[in-house]
């Protein structure tokens, strides 16, 4: 992300990790898991070492620790990383930027669930953490993550709105896309009961970045990665019928 959008991911941290635990992680992983069941796990060894970027509030770390793998999460986010102690206790998490990590060739797998890397400013910064993933990977180690991509955000995502209400609690969330940056402009507000009859109210936003497929996949095979399938989470594996998300699925040559 670019430093301007940095400063709105900042102010945006408490009340996004909060909706993101709350409503749309949940949301995320009813697509990830079955996902992950069928185009990961079952080709890495048991008790395999995987990386889990943009982990969020790390419920799907959680999962894959239950399952006997033995799993390290990275998120940008303080505020995320505080709901995944709770939510991961036993995972090892890293306060870190995906663009910028730097780990040994140690992980059987890297998977990024969850639509961070639609946070990611540009090609150039997305293939920096590609290139990153890469160098932390075993030889012929699995990369999977999923991405929204350019069409779906010109034509079902383009102003539609999201929201929730509870007891001392409520948010709304706005998209407008911008075809001609392929930028999806999100506009947040929140409103937290403070005291009876007082809410404060909360408004900003922050952007996600369109990517095509074919610009993904080159930028893939720029640094080294082989084998690249793509998948239609809801066409090609008819997982979940409201996924309107691809999945990239890639090895790093032996």
């Amino acid at each position: 992300m670019s430093s301007s959008s940095a400063t709105n991911y900042n102010k945006f941290d408490e009340p996004f990790a909060r909706i993101y635990n709350e409503t749309l992680g949940p949301s995320y992983n009813k697509i990830a898991l079955p996902t992950l069941e069928k185009l990961l796990l079952p080709y890495i060894p048991e008790k395999a070492n995987i990386l889990d970027l943009c982990c969020g509030t790390g419920e799907l770390s959680q999962w894959l620790l239950n399952k006997g793998y033995q799993v390290t999460g990275i998120d940008r986010s303080q505020r995320m990383l505080e709901y995944a102690r709770h939510n991961a206790p036993n995972c090892k998490l890293i306060l870190g930027d995906v663009r910028f990590f730097e780990l040994l060739p140690t992980f059987h797998a890297v998977s990024s669930m969850g639509l961070g890397f639609n946070h990611i400013q540009s090609l150039s910064e997305l293939t920096a953490t590609f290139n990153n993933v890469y160098n932390a990977l075993d030889s012929n180690g699995i990369f999977v993550f999923d991405l929204r991509l350019e069409n779906v955000y010109s034509s079902t995502l383009n102003n539609r709105v999201l929201g929730d209400v509870k007891d001392d609690y409520a948010w709304a969330m706005k998209n407008i896309y911008h075809p001609e940056s392929k930028e999806c402009r999100v506009f947040v507000t929140t409103f937290q009961l403070r005291d009876i009859d007082c809410w404060k109210r909360l408004d900003t936003s922050f952007s996600l970045m369109s990517y095509s497929k074919d610009e993904v996949q080159s930028s893939l095979e720029n640094v080294g990665f082989t084998e690249i399938i793509i998948y239609d989470i809801k066409l090609d594996l008819g997982l979940i019928t409201e996924a309107d998300m691809v999945c990239f699925v890639c090895r790093k040559p032996i």
